[in-house]
């Protein structure tokens, strides 16, 4: 009898336990312990449904249209209600789909909750799932309390959250789980931030004063970076130094004196590598009588230039670029035209007669042969991009506010300068235009203060510009930048640093946009 009884009881368990493994639940029932896997192939029992709220269990797939539209939908529920102790656990059924592949989609979509595989699909037979994406909804007791689609999860769970009655469960319409579908590229939309910063130098014995640095990338892929230094601007021990940050490394070297001109020393100066593989030096000689006051002298400036046929390390001799340059001032680096022309910005401090002077000089010969163009009026050290329809946008240094002037005839002619809506406290400012076609913008957006130093975007040829970023905010001098994207696509500034040294930041654009990952 004992053993007959025994038997009743071992049928009725294996009986129970058939049940358990092939029904699906439904709406009131228990979903009791689930063995989930985790893309890295952890395995987890999950059954803590009283440590929280609710578990809202979600079947999805990587690779169906359903799953990929709902994800931002998936995203703001999670980011409403996590705060609520309400859990969102992905479930991703079916042998083609990889961990990898897993996580990739919900890094991609910002899916901040857990994951898992369902490889033999035995979680999706026992909550009865039939298409991705669906979505259960279990209470504090692991009691299945809806079923449905994501937007009517949406809208059940408020009424869980508030304890009042749920809506009734969703008919969902999705892809078969078990259908067959192709890997669908994933496309991470947060990007991959690169930033760094260094100072080139900490001090150089005797110089105490720098200013008004230059960049470029040599022909090697060093980068070479120029600047005066000395006891203040317009001294007469003033010189221009070199470094370089060889391809590779992380340490600049120790700064060499490029140009000294005794009584008549060296003052703004650019630096650029032309198509030919020669890396062009181009600096103003300050040619005014001695002594000078501080901060004078650049109106008397004449225009002279060295070349470099090996990555910089040896130069020629210094030449006059023109018979009569003076009162001529470079400061920002050239640009190359679609039709392979460079152009070279400059300024007249002379000759505009209370007025500011800019204009470029153009060469298509790497340097041999230079034509001056048309005057901009209302503004100095100009720089320069060319947008898609070939006319150019130059903004101008000016105070109270940065001016803008265009040329649709390749610079023959300009419009007049108008105020745009950044201010300028009468500093330098750079931009360049990036290989996507989007410009960047580096200046000091203030009435009085060359802090902080400010960078900005714009995405249509600089017709609307975003809210611009700050690169430096303490006190102190950050300014006279210089701007430019190597072919890597990184992006190198420049710019005074409290006239102590120069500061090199490297950042790709994604700094830029991409602000804060999901977490």
């Amino acid at each position: 009898m004992r053993r007959l009884l025994l038997l009743v009881v071992l049928v009725s368990v294996c009986c129970n336990c058939s049940v358990h493994a092939q029904d699906p639940i439904r709406i009131g029932d228990s979903a009791g312990p689930v063995d989930l896997v985790s893309p890295e192939g952890l395995h987890v029992t999950m059954n803590n449904y009283s440590e929280r709220r609710g578990t809202a269990v979600l079947f999805l797939s990587t690779r169906d249209e359903g799953s990929i539209a709902e994800a931002g939908q998936i995203t703001a529920l999670n980011e409403r209600f996590r705060h609520h102790r309400i859990l969102l656990t992905g479930v991703f059924p079916g042998r083609g789909l990889t961990g990898a592949e897993v996580r990739a989609f919900c890094q991609a979509h910002g899916f901040n909750f857990p994951v898992f595989l369902d490889p033999e699909s035995a979680v999706t037979r026992w909550f009865g799932a039939r298409v991705t994406p669906e979505v259960f909804l279990l209470n504090r007791t692991g009691q299945l309390a809806y079923t449905g689609t994501v937007s009517g999860l949406a809208a059940a769970l408020p009424a869980f959250d508030s304890g009042t009655a749920l809506p009734a469960s969703t008919a969902v319409t999705g892809t078969p789980i078990g259908e067959d579908l192709p890997a669908r590229p994933i496309e991470d939309p947060y990007g991959h931030i690169r930033f760094s910063s260094e100072l080139i130098f900490d001090d150089i014995p005797g110089y105490p004063v720098h200013h008004c640095s230059s960049i470029t990338v040599a022909p090697n892929g060093d980068l070479l970076v120029t600047w005066y230094g000395g006891s203040y601007e317009s001294s007469d021990d003033q010189v221009l130094f070199i470094s370089r940050l060889k391809k590779g490394t992380l340490n600049w070297s120790k700064p060499e004196i490029l140009v000294r001109s005794p009584g008549m020393p060296p003052g703004n100066a650019v630096v650029f590598t032309t198509r030919d593989n020669r890396i062009l030096l181009v600096w103003g000689r300050m040619e005014g009588s001695q002594p000078m006051l501080r901060g004078t002298g650049w109106d008397a400036c004449s225009l002279f230039f060295r070349s470099s046929s090996d990555n910089g390390e040896t130069w020629t001799e210094d030449k006059p670029f023109f018979h009569d340059t003076l009162g001529w001032l470079p400061r920002n680096l050239p640009i190359t035209l679609a039709d392979g022309t460079l152009i070279l910005p400059l300024s007249d401090e002379r000759n505009g007669h209370g007025v500011d002077l800019s204009f470029f000089l153009a060469t298509k010969d790497n340097g041999v042969s230079w034509t001056r163009s048309g005057i901009m009026r209302g503004g100095e050290q100009p720089t320069f991009i060319q947008r898609s329809d070939g006319s150019l946008l130059a903004y101008l240094r000016v105070r109270p506010n940065i001016v803008a002037s265009t040329s649709t005839d390749e610079g023959k002619t300009w419009t007049s300068p108008a105020p745009t809506q950044w201010k300028n406290p009468d500093s330098g400012i750079s931009m360049t235009q990036l290989k996507n076609g989007h410009l960047l913008l580096v200046f000091n957006d203030q009435d009085n203060s060359r802090s902080p130093l400010h960078i900005a975007r714009s995405t249509d040829e600089g017709r609307t510009w975003s809210k611009p970023m700050v690169l430096e905010s303490n006190p102190g001098e950050y300014s006279y930048p210089s701007i430019f994207q190597d072919q890597e696509g990184n992006i190198h500034i420049i710019y005074t640093f409290r006239r102590y040294s120069i500061k090199h930041v490297k950042m790709n654009e994604d700094w830029f946009t991409h602000l804060e990952r999901p977490d």
